[in-house]
């Protein structure tokens, strides 16, 4: 028999109908690009074998307990039967909640190996796809910064931190169309038009805001001002020697554009060398350049005055080492989580890095970012203090990987089902 010999007319007439119908179907449904990464396949369900040998990384979760502590009022606050979705699978906010208070509870009255134990048997491991589709995440890490400032506008005090304006308005399209799910925009409206709200040149060089009563505080350095806007919250000494507390109140909506790679690109920094205080020190030694590099990022937060906190992007207040940022379109808001990452260790100076240690940290998904895009990123909150700024200005790890528990159902096999998926995984 020829083994390329012509289709019967049966077969022909079969085939001639499967393409009729698979062009027929893609010409019915909105065609979903290759590898599109969404909230339903951002995450894929692991074993726990798979992290078992550096669990014992962290062992001291006393603060951990405490972040858990804060998402439980973030899910409280939900109805009980709201989706939390993790990739492929959701669970309730209510057994969110449930989950959060006892694993809370494991860590602070469990011993290492039991605990461990307790995870295997009553919660799932998910693991983010990454960039790459194989878990590759670039982790970097941010800190509430210590700004100076006066409540009055004076020659030294001359930068205004402001409110969020009256005119800022944020639409959700949502409503308009189930196609644009999750997808807000913010604008002004101006003679019964909506328009883009002013980008930073337009509200820093010339002055549009002024006059408005929007100033909440003001600060001596224009750069310090600029990465406050990057790490979205901070604290402002002021003259009497008080602090105030800010944080994020609103954006004005226009996209994040990084002045690192402005500058990487441009070849004024090496990508190697890119890191917060290399930024710094470029402003400083070129300040004719400043406001040209710094307008190049037309996104621009407004503040508000915080008690407490600070606060992520589901209102609770921020753990040291322990909050983390991620994509809020593709992970699960306030969910306990673990990075693995390589972090760094100051020797006796405590400036100088003596190493960089791969460890794996137990974390809490609690705020998110404009530059935290994509299940291939995540911003690592360090705290307060001059080890969280210079732990901050040098991280930006690649080979980073992140991961989301949840929940076990009360009614999903842990037993042979789980042994057999460990020995598969091994």
């Amino acid at each position: 028999m020829n083994p390329i010999a012509p289709f019967s007319d049966a077969r022909r007439t079969t085939r001639l109908l499967l393409v009729f119908l698979l062009f027929w179907v893609a010409g019915c449904s909105s065609p979903t690009p290759e590898n599109k990464i969404t909230e339903e396949n951002s995450l894929t369900q692991i074993s726990w074998n798979q992290v078992a040998n550096v669990l014992n990384h962290d062992t001291d979760l006393a603060s951990w307990a405490d972040a858990l502590e804060a998402s439980v009022g973030y899910y409280a606050a939900l109805d009980p039967e709201t989706p939390i979705r993790f990739g492929p699978r959701t669970f309730s906010a209510a057994s969110l909640s449930e989950a959060c208070k006892d694993l809370a509870q494991a860590a602070r009255s469990m011993e290492p190996a039991a605990f461990h134990v307790h995870l295997k048997k009553n919660y799932l491991l998910f693991h983010s796809v990454g960039s790459d589709q194989e878990g590759e995440v670039l982790a970097t890490a941010y800190f509430e910064p210590l700004l100076k400032g006066s409540l009055t506008q004076t020659k030294t005090f001359s930068h205004p931190i402001y409110r969020r304006p009256r005119i800022l308005v944020e639409v959700d399209l949502s409503q308009w169309s189930a196609d644009f799910k999750d997808k807000r925009i913010v604008g002004r409206i101006e003679k019964g038009r909506l328009l883009p709200f002013y980008d930073r040149a337009r509200i820093d060089q010339d002055k549009v805001l002024k006059g408005k009563n929007l100033e909440l505080v003001w600060v001596e350095d224009y750069v310090d001002l600029f990465f406050l806007h990057i790490q979205g919250s901070g604290r402002v000494q002021l003259q009497d020697g008080s602090t105030m507390r800010v944080g994020y109140a609103a954006t004005n909506g226009q996209p994040y554009r990084s002045i690192g790679s402005l500058l990487i690109e441009e070849n004024q920094i090496s990508k190697e060398n890119m890191s917060l205080p290399a930024l710094r020190q470029w402003l400083k030694e070129n300040p004719k350049q400043r406001d040209r590099v710094l307008f190049s990022n037309p996104s621009y937060v407004f503040f508000r005055k915080l008690e407490g906190g600070p606060f992520g992007n589901i209102g609770v207040p921020l753990t040291g080492e322990r909050s983390m940022a991620t994509d809020a379109n593709l992970f699960p808001k306030g969910a306990p989580g673990l990075l693995y990452v390589t972090m760094p260790e100051f020797g006796e100076d405590g400036t100088t890095v003596s190493q960089w240690k791969p460890t794996l940290r137990f974390t809490v998904n609690q705020d998110t970012g404009g530059a935290i895009r994509g299940p291939g990123r995540v911003d690592y909150f360090m705290g307060f203090g001059e080890k969280a700024l210079r732990t901050a200005g040098i991280m930006k790890q690649r080979g980073s990987s992140l991961y989301f528990i949840a929940p076990r159902p009360p009614d999903e096999p842990n037993g042979m089902f789980q042994w057999l998926s460990d020995w598969f995984n091994k």
